[in-house]
């Protein structure tokens, strides 16, 4: 008997960039982003994009201007649930953390 005429299998391509991944992977992760250190003073920010580790000062800048980087990426919602979720568990000052980035990023959304 004659074999079966088998079709030639077809993958699926992945047509975004390694930094869309990244960040997709970033936001369906069960991992934070980020890492409460002393008393919602210090922050560890893991940056999914570059892969590195950046240790903040919660009303440093540099902090802000990341956490806003990362928010037009697509992961306002991550950073709001990560900080949020420091405030319910670690230390209530947290919510101080929060005011300030929520404030940071209506400031930004309106001077664009």
């Amino acid at each position: 008997m004659p074999p079966l005429k088998q079709k030639p299998k077809t993958v699926a391509k992945d047509t975004r960039s390694s930094e869309e991944i990244a960040i997709q992977s970033a936001i369906n992760s069960s991992y934070h982003c980020m890492h409460p250190m002393v008393d919602a003073a210090y922050v560890r920010l893991k940056n999914p994009v570059d892969g590195r580790d950046y240790h903040f000062s919660t009303d440093d800048p540099k902090f802000l201007a990341m956490l806003w980087e990362l928010s037009q990426k697509g992961m306002e919602q991550k950073i709001m649930s990560d900080l949020q979720y420091f405030a319910d568990n670690y230390d209530s000052k947290w919510n101080t953390v929060i005011q300030l980035v929520n404030g940071y990023f209506k400031a930004n959304q309106t001077s664009q």
